[in-house]
Order: C-alpha cells, then structure tokens, then sequence
C-alpha cells in the first residue's frame, strides 16, 4: 500500500472513530457501571461489591478488583472524556481482533466474498457491544491475541494475554482443559503464575488482607450465586438458558428492573433444581465429548509433531480449528452466555470461511451454505421492526442455534476432511488454506 494511500486509510478511520463517539458514547449501558464504580473506588470506598457501589442492585460491580484498579486514571477525568476514551478502545480492540483472524485465516484477505459474508454473520454483535461497552470485547481481543501467540509457539506471551482475559471475566477459563489435553504445560504453568500476579497486583492500593477478602467476595457475588442475575440481567443464551426457557415456567414479571415483557416458550414445567442437574449432565458430556473428539482426532493424525504443534502447511485443520470448536462449546456450556458474547463466533466463522474457499469439496460446500444461513440470519431479523419481536427472537434462543449449527458444522468438517485426505506417515499432505504459516 502506498504512503498517502495508509495515510488516508487512518485519515478515514479517525473520523469514523470520532463519528461513532457521538453515537454511541450517549448512550452506553455497561460503562456507566464501571465509571461510577471507579468514581466509588477513588472517594474512597472499598466494598466493590455493595449494591450502592456501583448504580444498584442489577447494575452492579461484577468484576475482580484488579479491572477497577488497573483503569484508574480513566476514574479521574470527566464521564463525557472517559467514555470517548473507551469508546476509542473498544474501536482500536475490535480493530486488533479483525487483525489476528485475518492473519490467522487468510483466505479472508484474499476473497472478499468471503470476508463480507464474515462481517455480515457478526456484525449484529459488535455493533451491540460497542453500543452497551461492554468489557467483554477488551476480553476476547486478549484471547484472540493469546491464540496467535500460542499458534506461534509464544507461550509467555500467549499465557499473559489469557490470563489478563480471566482476571477481567473469568469464562476463557473454560478454554484451559483444551491446552491441559494439548499438553501446553509451559503455557498452563503461566497463566497459573500470571493469573496470582496479577490478582494480587491491587494489593498495593488496597493492602493483601483487604485484597483477599474482595477476592472472596467476588468470587460468592460473581461464580458461586448466580440466580439473581440470571433472573434479572440479559437473556442467558447457553444451554443452562435454553433449557431453562424450555422446560420451565420462567416469570419474567419478577425482574426487578422492570425489563418484563418477554413471553414465554416453554413446554414443560420441571422444577428449577432439576433444569440446573440436566443442564449439568448435558454441559459435561458435552465438554467430554468435544474433549475427546479433539484427542481422537489428534491419535488419528499421529504425533510426529510436538504435542499441540502443527504445520499448516501440512495439517489446515490445525488448532486453529479446535479453537473455534472449543469457542462454540465455551459459549454452549457456560452457565450465562448474555448476547454480546457471541462476538466471539468471529474466529469459528472465520474458520469456517477458511474451508468454504475449497469448493471443490464437500466440506467447503457445506461451509459455505452454513456460513450464508448465519449471515443471511444475523442481517435480516435484527432489522425485524417491533420490540415484542425482537424478545421472542431473545427468547426464542436464535443466537444459540445458530452457535450450535456452526459448532456442528466444524465438526462435520473435521471428520469429513479426515476422511477425504489419504493419512500419508501419520501426517495428511494438503495446501495450506486455513491459517497463516507459523516460523
């Protein structure tokens, strides 16, 4: 690209930045909370995880100390200056995640059909996201960037970003088993080091003693009781919110923000206690499952290779693609999966376009009409007029399906490749189509 041409290109996206600021900072819903919390935080209270701490009882502080402490010059200046900052971030994070997938699966770089249909199948999520400025988006462009390191073989550097990704939200956490099976024992090693460092880093503005009892009491507000936000805050899209919506009778006229008018789709009346042992059963067989897919799928390809490293010029279907499996069930099995969450089917997605640029194969025909199932759904029903019809898509569980279809798909297209592809030595031998060539 030419000098003026890269200079126009940020001249474009300055102004792009500076327009979206004046849309969205207006109206942001999660970055209030985290403002007037750090605005409790340096008059000087401690209790993060009071109801009054932050704007009430929904609107609450929901993350460890060290998010608060570690955005605390952001807390000094006037809401107006700190939301455009925010705002900006989030822009430059959603830029960064754009980045490592586009290097990490190339075939969208060089198709632009490809890569519009991608933007087309989730760009529903990340306008949402920015509108709510919500800090998952900070936490899925670190675990994207720990995913491009870990594919190079960076595991200092892919376990710092996965670990600062746990310590603001702790549902990457779900991602571990994978490298435990993958045997990145070095990277595991880090992010259990890294993960105390860091936790224990807001010791210095609130003392060890304090610090641990915070810990504690995030963990009970946040992991362990979770009914009242379940209750009250965004529709759960997991499996747990599915069969909840499913199979039982859930009174919506008892959320206490007044957000009520989301009808009922149940058909059966099982009790509470037994949705959450079926959910339980469901989340684990399938976390198995996957599990052992992923190492049956690695005996059958050999271990020639270090474990967990693979050539991709050798082997598309890489950790690349177990990523995008292991994503699918993250946002599948854990206990509260809110809406914005799915901006991270942007990796599976675009795994997916990486086979759907084959068309000589099945498997990249089926890729392709999934992909434009998922595009021509996210563009159309989100411009479905009425508000009573955008609840029952939410509750409903459109969004849900649709990770479920893709998650199937990926793993449709790991079988079928295997059984496209002559084992050569242990190692099928194919063109590198999928991810960018690691050194």
């Amino acid at each position: 690209m030419k000098k003026s041409s890269r200079i126009l290109l940020i001249l474009v996206c300055a102004v792009a930045i500076a327009l979206l600021g004046l849309v969205f900072t207006r109206n942001l819903i999660d970055f209030p909370v985290y403002y007037a919390a750090g605005r409790s935080l340096i008059s000087g209270r401690a209790d993060l995880y009071s109801e009054d701490f932050a704007l009430g009882r929904v609107m609450d502080y929901r993350y460890p100390p060290f998010f608060l402490v570690m955005l605390y010059p952001l807390w000094l200046i006037p809401y107006p200056s700190a939301a455009y900052i925010w705002l900006t971030m989030s822009a430059l994070e959603v830029a960064c995640a754009v980045l490592i997938v586009v290097r990490t699966f190339p075939a969208l770089s060089k198709t632009k059909t490809l890569f519009l249909i991608v933007v087309l199948a989730v760009a529903q999520y990340f306008v949402m996201v920015l509108h709510y400025g919500n800090a998952h988006l900070l936490v899925v462009a670190l675990m994207f960037g720990s995913f491009y390191f870990v594919l190079r073989d960076q595991d200092l550097a892919g376990a710092l970003l996965m670990s600062l990704a746990i310590t603001i939200k702790i549902t990457p956490v779900l991602l571990l088993p994978y490298f435990a099976l993958k045997k990145r024992w070095k990277l595991l090693a880090a992010v259990c080091v890294f993960l105390i460092a860091l936790n224990l880093l807001p010791s210095a503005y609130f003392g060890f003693r304090v610090n641990n009892e915070l810990l504690a009491s995030w963990y009970r507000h946040v992991v362990a009781s979770q009914e009242f936000h379940e209750d009250n805050g965004p529709i759960n899209l997991s499996l747990k919110g599915q069969l909840r919506k499913s199979l039982s009778s859930v009174d919506y006229s008892q959320r206490v923000d007044g957000d009520v008018q989301y009808p009922p789709v149940n058909f059966a009346t099982f009790s509470r206690e037994n949705v959450v042992r079926i959910w339980t059963v469901m989340a684990g067989g399938l976390f198995a499952g996957t599990l052992l897919l992923i190492w049956w799928d690695q005996r059958r390809r050999g271990s020639a290779a270090a474990p967990g490293r693979n050539d991709p010029a050798q082997y598309p279907a890489g950790m690349s693609h177990e990523l995008a499996l292991m994503i699918c069930l993250s946002l599948l099995a854990a206990p509260l999966t809110p809406k914005i969450y799915f901006i991270e089917l942007l990796w599976p997605v675009a795994c997916l376009a990486s086979y759907a640029a084959d068309r000589t194969a099945r498997f990249g025909r089926v890729a392709m009409r999934v992909l434009v199932v998922v595009a021509v759904v996210n563009s159309v029903l989100p411009l479905l007029p009425g508000r009573s019809v955008q609840r029952l898509l939410l509750v409903l569980g459109v969004d849900f399906y649709l990770n479920c279809l893709v998650m199937v798909v990926l793993i449709y297209v790991l079988v079928s490749w295997r059984r496209a592809v002559p084992m050569q030595s242990g190692e099928p031998q194919m063109p590198d189509r999928s991810e960018a060539k690691m050194p």
